[in-house]
């Protein structure tokens, strides 16, 4: 009978802290760059959605990946695939510390993202088949609240780094974290579980890839060159529209999509992947706003973002309990409300400017979303029986990828066309970052609205199955 980590299971409760140890590497090798778009945009003569592939690219690579992880881990067992990511994030590291070019820095950054891609699906496959019905949500909101704790230490040191050493050094940091990762995981790692079959389709994952790479560059670029954009935004929909033609005609899919044809899992996964682009609009737009438009250091800009994604570590542990107590209404709808009102916020003060309101308002949009992504996640997953959960962790965490990769390529892409049609007019590039941090929280706004809407109409209809 298998272990659990509440009932008896010793060996299973030793591997929780190392994989969450993980899930902090992953979250914060994903978002160290975030910090630092500024600075290569500048260093390497590129624009902003140029030098945002750095991020975007990370979560293309990462979402193949996950694609492959239920496979790696069935095929190969937790412990291989560990060390396959670890060593991914330390050889990545190693390429973009002595990067001479942004393209080979760019390069290193696809290979780390390897490990993004293999680590949050194994832990989350790992916590939904090794807990206690009771205690799932509280384990997967601690998960969650691990990767909040990554992106929030992520930017502090990462510029704190960057301010004091420069672009090399940086990469020494998640170097350091793979090292130390696989000397510990290398003799306290052990299975849990036991082992499959079955083969990879390559085409699948020439698919994946192809498809989401054109369809985030479709997105980032379609504000500055609209014509080409919307061609290759085309593509990449028909190309991963044959990759889940595929996935749904092969006996032995690359990702299995059949739990999407479960209302309760598509709809509560719909909510993940709109709170994670809300989120990463956040992470990725205000350190552009404090470095561009007020001219502050990476250091500065990252504490000042330390704050309000501590809030979100914190809401998303609180997010967790909360539903594991009272269930999913009115804990997602009210997220998502908190999430809308923080960013109207964040307008008003940044149009000001008024820091102080921007650094608060912030917060409460961060603290929104840590009551939605973990909640909404664990409810979509909870609609499925147990032998679908490995196959719905893999969606989950693509999923996760591909909206990220879509909102932050989404709106670097606009205030990236915002701030050179604003210099093209002759203003100072501080106000043309302030005119297209605007304008992009603008959309912000509107996507968590809608959120909104979605959420009251999914969470209700819920409670009352469950009355």
């Amino acid at each position: 009978m298998r272990a659990t980590l509440e009932a008896g299971g010793k060996e299973a409760r030793a591997q929780l802290p190392l994989l969450l140890a993980c899930s902090f590497a992953a979250s914060f090798a994903q978002s160290m760059m975030n910090i630092a778009l500024p600075q290569v945009a500048d260093e390497f003569g590129v624009t902003l959605s140029t030098a945002n592939w750095l991020v975007t690219g990370y979560m293309v690579v990462a979402a193949t990946s996950i694609a492959l992880a239920a496979f790696l881990l069935r095929r190969l067992g937790l412990r291989t695939v560990f060390l396959v990511g670890c060593g991914a994030l330390a050889l990545g590291s190693g390429l973009a510390l002595l990067a001479p070019d942004f393209w080979v820095l760019l390069a290193g950054r696809l290979v780390q993202a390897v490990c993004t891609g293999l680590f949050y699906p194994a832990v989350t496959s790992f916590i939904m088949a090794n807990s206690d019905p009771a205690r799932r949500g509280t384990h997967l909101a601690m998960n969650s609240g691990t990767v909040a704790a990554g992106l929030a230490v992520s930017p502090v040191a990462s510029g704190l780094v960057l301010t004091g050493l420069g672009r090399h050094a940086l990469f020494a940091l998640p170097l350091a974290l793979a090292v130390l990762l696989l000397a510990v995981g290398f003799f306290r790692l052990h299975e849990v579980g036991s082992r499959g079959a079955g083969a990879v389709d390559p085409l699948s994952v020439v698919l994946g890839l192809v498809g989401l790479g054109a369809l985030v560059y479709g997105l980032g670029e379609v504000f500055r060159d609209p014509l080409p954009s919307l061609a290759v935004l085309a593509a990449g929909v028909a190309v991963l529209g044959l990759f889940a033609w595929r996935q749904m005609a092969l006996k032995d899919p690359l990702l299995n999509l059949r739990p999407l044809g479960n209302p309760g899992f598509a709809v509560g996964e719909l909510l993940v992947m709109l709170g994670m682009m809300a989120s990463f609009s956040l992470s990725i737009l205000l350190p552009l706003y404090y470095e561009g438009a007020l001219g502050f250091s990476a250091f500065l800009a990252g504490t000042l973002l330390a704050g309000p994604v501590l809030a979100n570590a914190l809401s998303d542990v609180v997010g967790g309990r909360l539903l594991d107590r009272r269930g999913i209404w009115p804990l997602v709808p009210f997220g998502f409300a908190l999430t809308a009102l923080g960013l109207a916020g964040v307008a008003l003060a940044a149009g000001r400017p008024l820091l102080a309101l921007v650094v608060l308002a912030s917060a409460v949009a961060y603290v929104g979303l840590g009551l939605v992504v973990a909640p909404s996640k664990t409810t979509a997953l909870v609609q499925l029986p147990s032998s679908l959960y490995a196959h719905a962790s893999s969606i989950n965490s693509a999923f996760i990828q591909i909206a990220s990769a879509i909102g932050s390529s989404l709106f670097v892409g606009v205030l990236s066309a915002d701030v050179l049609a604003g210099t093209s007019r002759g203003l100072a590039k501080a106000a043309a970052y302030d005119e297209g941090f605007a304008h992009t929280m603008e959309i912000a706004i509107g996507i968590a609205v809608a959120s909104l809407l979605v959420s009251l109409v999914y969470a209700y209809r819920l409670r009352r199955r469950k009355g």
